[in-house]
């Protein structure tokens, strides 16, 4: 459950430290969520968190949580890191190998970036989601998935398959950005900078148009402040 500290609207999920009420209301909706069996699809920026979402999502079961992310792999890759392979299924298979897939079994696999594959792909997922049964690469017999998908993207794009979508948008959780959680990032920076430097920090952070406004990116920065000084901060 969302733990609250004392005396604060601060709340803390495996990781997520957050005050902000649209942020808590998500991680809400997530507690909701956990013990359900349908897909889910976060959706927001790059480091904004969807992969602590989704571990939350995860809950209690019993099986493992597996992460792979989708983003500039070829579909051949991304096949055999699902499916996995029998020994001798082609050239240089000189041993079997289990795939996520079965690695999920009773757990949830968390595929990111699921914006990014190709139409060739989206066919291969929409028959997985929609019968939870694959063949590893080499056999001849069905294996049955008893996992749960979890989908994570930054943005779907116009050649996305409507019926795909509807089959992973079962529920839908969004991410908010740092830089629209500016007490959150104070929260972050705590620790790392007195509070006057995550000031002087998080002003010259807001007023610089190539911040993206991540947690990772402001933690970079913060470390930069703190040894180097404002003079040396790198705005990429």
């Amino acid at each position: 459950q969302l733990k609250q500290f004392k005396n604060q609207n601060i709340y803390d999920t495996r990781g997520f430290i957050t005050q902000d009420p649209d942020c808590i209301a998500m991680l809400k909706a997530a507690d909701k969520l956990a013990h359900r069996p349908e897909p889910v699809l976060i959706t927001g920026e790059s480091g904004t968190g969807k992969e602590l979402v989704a571990y939350r999502l995860h809950g209690r079961r019993t099986g493992r949580f597996i992460a792979l992310s989708l983003s500039a792999m070829p579909d051949t890759m991304v096949q055999a890191e699902l499916f996995g392979h029998v020994r001798g299924s082609y050239s240089g298979a000189i041993t079997s190998r289990m795939g996520l897939l079965v690695a999920a079994s009773k757990g949830t696999l968390f595929l990111d970036e699921i914006g990014e594959i190709t139409p060739a792909l989206q066919v291969m997922l929409l028959r997985l989601i929609e019968t939870h049964r694959f063949r590893r690469i080499g056999e001849n017999e069905d294996t049955e998935f008893t996992g749960r998908f979890i989908f994570a993207t930054n943005e779907l794009g116009s050649g996305f398959r409507d019926d795909l979508y509807q089959r992973i948008s079962t529920f839908r959780l969004k991410t908010k950005p740092l830089r629209e959680r500016e007490a959150d990032a104070k929260l972050i920076l705590k620790g790392i900078l007195t509070d006057a430097e995550s000031k002087d920090l998080l002003e010259l952070a807001w007023k610089n148009t190539t911040f993206k406004g991540n947690v990772r990116e402001l933690l970079r920065l913060a470390k930069q402040y703190k040894v180097l000084g404002r003079d040396y901060l790198d705005f990429r």
